[in-house]
């Protein structure tokens, strides 16, 4: 497997307000790191700062994509990264998305904005990745507004949109937290399907070990901003050496 992402000693700040400490991991093409841990422990801030969204600044450290220091792009080339290269689904991805526009003019104007691309050509991508997502009905779909879809369906759609421009990566910051667990089984499925079909590395940020144990090949627990545990999720998850770990696997799973 390619390795496709790399924090080196990274620390993350909020201003003055340290939130991550001496942070470091890798993740390979294909690869599914689930990241755990306590509210307020840093783990959607670690996500953010891969994109350099407004919030958190790195102060020590470096994060490289394929040996390309994020840190050293300027805002521009920062852009071209965002939603082509490193796709982001949010915990609830209709809250994102613009409700006086359809589905499919957010697919144009995101696919737009990385090629030059008729919107009939962009259409027709979505519903074969639609499609490829067991979406029912993408034609309906990409002529609704968010707030004609359930939550759920906002949420799929969401990660659809993410694969637009066939990303190598997918940060996904608890995309089943806000959904009853029937649905977040489908969206758990539905990410391994992209891990299967696209070979598409995932970062999933959870609060939920089950799900964790369900999907990932690694995991990365997260305690006070510090790593507690890292590595495959089954040796950590059966033999975690932090308290903390200990703690959070009896809660979860008993």
């Amino acid at each position: 497997m390619t390795e496709l992402l790399k924090f080196q000693n990274v620390n993350i700040s909020y201003e003055k307000k340290q939130v991550l400490y001496d942070i470091s991991f890798s993740l390979s093409s294909g690869e599914i790191l689930g990241i755990v841990g306590n509210s307020g422990c840093g783990k959607s801030t670690l996500l953010k700062s891969i994109l350099s969204l407004e919030g958190p600044k790195v102060t020590k450290g470096d994060i490289l994509f394929k040996d390309m220091s994020l840190l050293s792009l300027n805002n521009e080339d920062m852009r071209q990264i965002r939603g082509k290269s490193i796709s982001m689904v949010f915990q609830e991805s209709g809250i994102h998305t613009n409700p006086l526009k359809t589905v499919s003019d957010t697919v144009f104007e995101s696919m737009r904005a990385h090629c030059a691309i008729s919107k009939r050509d962009a259409l027709d991508t979505a519903v074969h990745i639609f499609e490829s997502l067991s979406l029912p009905d993408p034609e309906r779909i990409l002529s609704s507004y968010p707030f004609e879809l359930s939550g759920g369906m906002n949420q799929r759609v969401g990660i659809a949109l993410a694969m637009l421009n066939k990303p190598s990566i997918i940060l996904a910051d608890e995309p089943t937290s806000a959904l009853d667990p029937i649905v977040a089984v489908q969206i758990v499925n539905e990410l391994k399907s992209l891990r299967e079909k696209y070979n598409t590395a995932i970062i999933l940020v959870t609060h939920n070990i089950k799900i964790a144990r369900s999907i990932t090949d690694t995991i990365m627990v997260l305690h006070h901003g510090k790593i507690a545990d890292y590595g495959n999720t089954k040796e950590v998850l059966s033999s975690p050496k932090s308290e903390f770990t200990k703690e959070l696997i009896l809660s979860a799973l008993g």
